[in-house]
């Protein structure tokens, strides 16, 4: 997608790299920058096509350049690498961005960024209210952590998100277009929002496979409670359906219906997420089988296999970057 919104929305360029961070940090967040090459000729160029809960934005700095965001707080942004390559830090997560590759940073997440000087992007960026309430409407349920993207793994097959991204640059450069009015808006960023729930994986994927419209029963939040609270402890699923106060059988079913895995697969999963956090968060001295055994884990080859499908690394891969910082 080369697509450029300038027709009806003003190219702002600058040479100046304080300017440039002054207009980069009112349009998105603030920031730090500094030239990361050998070159000091900047040639940054931006043009910005806001929408209500939205805008898409093409960016270019025309140098190397380095980019520290810190924790973008209010919003969510898809980066979407024209040409060239930006090596990404989203969180403890590295990944470049590249023509192939969609990234996305999550609002609750550090960001870093080191742009080459052919690196062009267009940048969507979504309310992070705005995407957290989508979710709890498709959850129908409220959320109880901060929706998180994970980046690692997000992004190789995402040819749906670019035609939606295409389409959102047209309809901005037409003056009469049903997209313009405040109705129109709404009904495409809710598309969008969507889309990007469903499609790029995050911390949500696996509740987001409800069936729509079929509301989550009571006993099925129970026992995902109960296992968030006693994730490291040794539970059966005896223990959890004994907690939601139905039968084993009935739990399965509730969990295979609504959550389309089983009681202990939930379990598993949970206790992945707590092993990856401690991992990003570890001391030199730290070892996996510490955490793992940690949280409950007996057999480390199976892990570390569903591990590295789930996130694209090795918990081993996740300690050393962990060191590294």
């Amino acid at each position: 997608m080369k697509y450029i919104p300038t027709t009806r929305h003003p190219v702002f360029e600058t040479k100046d790299l304080d300017e440039a961070r002054h207009r980069v940090g009112e349009l998105f967040c603030r920031h730090q920058i500094r030239y990361s090459g050998k070159g000091r000729s900047l040639a940054f160029r931006q043009s910005f096509a806001p929408l209500s809960r939205m805008a898409l934005s093409y960016v270019t700095y025309g140098e190397d350049v380095e980019i520290d965001a810190g924790e973008p707080e209010k919003w969510f942004m898809i980066h979407s690498t024209q040409r060239g390559h930006c090596a990404m830090q989203v969180g403890k997560t590295h990944v470049c961005g590249d023509p192939e590759t969609e990234v996305v940073s999550s609002a609750s997440l550090g960001l870093h960024m080191n742009w080459s000087a052919d690196c062009s992007q267009m940048v969507l960026k979504v309310d992070r209210s705005a995407l957290e309430r989508q979710l709890c409407t498709l959850l129908d349920d409220d959320i109880r952590r901060p929706l998180e993207f994970y980046p690692g793994v997000a992004g190789k097959d995402a040819a749906g998100y670019r035609r939606l991204l295409s389409f959102i640059g047209a309809e901005t450069e037409q003056v009469d277009t049903f997209f313009q009015s405040t109705l129109g808006h709404r009904h495409l960023e809710e598309t969008v929002m969507t889309l990007l729930l469903k499609q790029f994986p995050n911390n949500y994927s696996d509740a987001l496979k409800t069936p729509p419209g079929a509301a989550t029963p009571r006993h099925v939040r129970a026992a995902e409670e109960f296992i968030r609270t006693h994730a490291a402890e040794p539970i059966s699923v005896e223990e959890i359906a004994a907690s939601a106060g139905v039968p084993v059988r009935t739990l399965y079913e509730g969990f295979q219906r609504f959550r389309h895995t089983t009681p202990m697969a939930y379990l598993r999963a949970v206790r992945q997420e707590a092993v990856r956090d401690e991992l990003l968060a570890a001391p030199p001295s730290a070892t996996v089988t510490e955490i793992a055994v940690k949280w409950g884990v007996t057999n480390l080859g199976r892990f570390a296999e569903s591990y590295s499908r789930r996130y694209g690394e090795l918990p081993s891969q996740t300690l050393r970057r962990s060191a590294r910082h």
